[in-house]
């Protein structure tokens, strides 16, 4: 069987998440995933250490508010922790297979696609409020106010005053404890594999399913902002506001081929197994093409405002739409599946 490395597996992420701001964390048996001998064990070990990752970050993120807020200074700290918990985000981004209970609190970790820029709107109504917010009310209040869309909000628009109030940078460390919570209670969901008690080929098709719903979640994240040749509609791109777009898309690309490797224990080795060494090897070389051809740029905002840029971005998106083709046409029939229909087809 053909060897992989994954560029930065999610066991990296784990240790570098707890090692951004020198907090010591003791670790629990919640820290441990279930073991079990069912044939998802290693896919659902990707996915364990990645919500632990991203549980880590948000912790350190919280921190980093908490610091400033009490110390001040200049905001690049902040700024690097919040794309760290972002990019540990991107692993778990689109999911629409696994405990109900995690997949439910999705939309209060990230609010996106933004069409009408409610995050904005909802911020800007937030901030002018005479006093501060408490995590408590922060949870009952929109869920475009309560996550990563919102601290980038009050992290890059200068409207939001965040180095001169007080109240805003209270309220920040609230929306930052809010995140922890959540990404808390997507740990606990993961706490056992939701996938034990499937047999073989139900479980075939719900990783099939797990890995095409968070590929077509990727791509989504290009034609939205695409949108025409020709008239782009560049506010459109996830988190256009910090411009590091391409680069949250990249680590989406990175987290799919975890899940495709899982150790080894994975599609890659199924297929292999099977008997499909050519389609396993067109899968591999097709994540390797677009990792190495990945644009430098990492604000997609601004390769849509020039047509080499758009070229560049449309060459990802056609890449992208192979490797969709080739897990949700070529793998589900060699193997027999059937993927159904997600929240992404169509869109």
């Amino acid at each position: 069987m053909l060897k992989r490395w994954v560029p930065l597996s999610v066991f990296s992420l784990l240790l570098m998440s707890g090692c951004q701001t020198g907090q010591v964390y003791i670790p629990s048996q919640s820290d441990s995933p279930e073991l079990t001998s069912h044939d998802s064990q290693s896919v659902y070990e990707v996915e364990f250490f990645a919500v632990q990752a991203f549980f880590r970050a948000t912790i350190d993120l919280n921190h980093e508010f908490e610091r400033y807020c009490a110390q001040g200074g200049e905001l690049l700290g902040i700024k690097q922790q919040w794309h760290q918990t972002t990019l540990a985000w991107m692993a778990l981004q689109g999911q629409e297979r696994g405990p109900t209970r995690a997949l439910e609190r999705s939309w209060n970790v990230q609010f996106w696609p933004d069409k009408k820029n409610t995050t904005g709107r909802k911020m800007q109504s937030l901030i002018t409020s005479p006093n501060s917010y408490t995590v408590e009310e922060i949870a009952e209040q929109s869920v475009t106010v309560q996550g990563l869309g919102a601290i980038e909000w009050l992290l890059y628009e200068e409207v939001s005053n965040l180095p001169n109030d007080p109240m805003v940078c209270e309220t920040g460390v609230a929306i930052s404890e809010n995140l922890v919570n959540n990404a808390d209670a997507i740990r606990k969901a993961w706490s056992t594999n939701p996938w034990k008690s499937l047999d073989n080929e139900d479980w075939e098709a719900e990783y099939l399913a797990l890995l095409s719903s968070q590929l077509d979640y990727s791509i989504k994240k290009l034609s939205r902002p695409m949108a025409k040749v020709g008239n782009p509609r560049p506010y459109f791109a996830e988190a256009w506001r910090s411009q590091t777009s391409m680069s949250n898309l990249k680590a989406n690309i990175e987290a799919l081929e975890a899940l495709y490797i899982a150790d080894g224990n994975g599609l890659d080795r199924l297929l292999r197994d099977d008997g499909h060494v050519a389609l396993a090897d067109r899968i591999v070389n097709q994540f390797d093409i677009m990792l190495v051809t990945w644009p430098s740029e990492s604000s997609l905002f601004q390769l849509l405002q020039s047509k080499q840029g758009y070229q560049q971005v449309f060459a990802q998106y056609n890449k992208l739409t192979q490797l969709k083709y080739l897990i949700h046409e070529e793998v589900a029939i060699e193997l027999g599946v059937v993927i159904g229909f997600n929240a992404t087809d169509g869109d």
